[in-house]
């Protein structure tokens, strides 16, 4: 979906790549004021339909944000700003059509004089007008640079049945999901090592056909209220609330990752309140270093302990 917004340069990036596009074009003609008359005219023409192509581009490029899920809704607007990612391709795509209307106002004096000396100051009038304008919206253009780039490292979510693993820091959502499935996420002692949301599949052959499952491991949650959480935490929060058709809620009774268990168990029950039509399975790791003897099912990551276990559980509530 996002792959195929273009790479955005800046102000100075995108006139100067145009102008030296119309350096190539080469006209002759046995009439030497002819000849510089069409070349003038070739190259301011390819000037602005290289700009005003390319500015189209970048707008047209980027998906309608009002049209998109609510979960990529809410996404962009914790990691870019929806309205300033709005106000920018508006920004863009006035200067696309100042471009344009510039142009077509200065165009006839092209065509209609046969004095070079005019025709080369026409040139350099159009160029500089032309540069004036794209150097207004050069912030706009930077901004739409950055806004590519975390685009792009949205994750495809797919309309099939989604289960969500949440839980505190460096319980192990990320070592579980690489057991479930075939994600690669990156794997650290430190909290807030998932700072993307990263996203899985599970297979289930469902008679002659394989049913597809995501599975999809978001970053850390912290007990707090929603205003206080950073932009991670609210990814994690955003992937819950329109993705989620199961969650799988990671307890670590160990210790290890730095939360005691009352803690991790308050954060539940907020969580189960505001979810409350999601169904739960609760799930201890690290039962190789701690078992507690409850009634939550057990798995260890390390050694793969209760994962398949708790694979054929998750499979059988999707279904």
């Amino acid at each position: 979906m996002f792959r195929n917004i273009p790479p955005i340069l800046n102000a100075k990036q995108l006139l100067d790549q145009s102008i030296r596009r119309t350096k190539k074009i080469q006209i002759h003609d046995r009439d030497k004021r002819y000849e510089i008359k069409k070349i003038v005219i070739a190259r301011t023409e390819v000037f602005i339909d290289d700009l005003t192509s390319r500015l189209e581009s970048y707008v047209k490029n980027f998906p309608s944000i009002d049209r998109l899920p609510m979960f990529y809704q809410e996404i962009i607007d914790i990691k870019i700003d929806t309205n300033k990612l709005k106000k920018s391709l508006g920004a863009v795509d006035w200067a696309r059509k100042t471009v344009e209307m510039v142009y077509s106002t200065q165009s006839s004096a092209l065509k209609k004089s046969g004095n070079v000396e005019f025709l080369k100051q026409k040139q350099k009038e159009i160029y500089g007008r032309v540069s004036s304008i794209v150097k207004q919206i050069d912030k706009n253009l930077i901004f739409l640079s950055n806004a590519q780039k975390i685009l792009r490292t949205f994750p495809d979510i797919e309309d099939v049945p989604t289960v969500v693993i949440a839980g505190y820091p460096n319980v192990g959502k990320s070592s579980l999901i690489r057991k479930l499935s075939a994600a690669k996420p990156e794997i650290a002692q430190y909290p807030f090592t998932t700072k993307q949301i990263y996203v899985g599949h599970m297979e289930k052959k469902v008679r002659y056909e394989k049913k597809q499952y995501q599975i999809i491991d978001t970053p850390g949650l912290l007990d707090r209220p929603l205003a206080e959480r950073n932009n991670i935490e609210k990814q994690a929060i955003a992937a819950l609330r329109h993705l989620a058709d199961l969650i799988v809620f990671i307890f670590d009774p160990s210790g290890t990752s730095g939360y005691q268990m009352d803690e991790q168990m308050f954060m539940l029950e907020n969580i189960k309140k505001l979810f409350d039509d999601v169904p739960f399975i609760i799930v201890e790791n690290k039962v190789d270093i701690k078992n507690t003897g409850s009634a939550n099912r057990k798995i260890s990551c390390s050694t793969g302990e209760g994962i398949e276990q708790l694979r054929e559980e998750i499979l059988s509530v999707l279904n």
